[in-house]
């Protein structure tokens, strides 16, 4: 048996590298530029994937096409 892994369609998403996610006390944050400022956001995050060769995270809530993440 060979497992087989066929995609069945596609979606846009809003994903992050895996580094800007923070944890504290079970809350998933990410930290965000806003008006110069750094904000950590609470986020609720979904998938883990691969792009460009790169460990990334979904985030399903909480950021917004746009948003400027800030990396650590």
């Amino acid at each position: 048996r060979v497992l087989v892994e066929v995609p069945v369609g596609e979606r846009q998403a809003i994903i992050v590298p895996a580094t800007a996610l923070i944890s504290r006390s079970g809350i998933d944050f990410v930290t965000v530029a806003v008006e110069g400022k750094e904000t950590a956001r609470a986020v609720v995050a979904g998938e883990k994937t691969i792009a460009d060769g790169k460990p990334m995270i979904e985030i399903l809530t909480g950021l917004a096409s746009g948003d400027m993440v800030v990396l650590p």
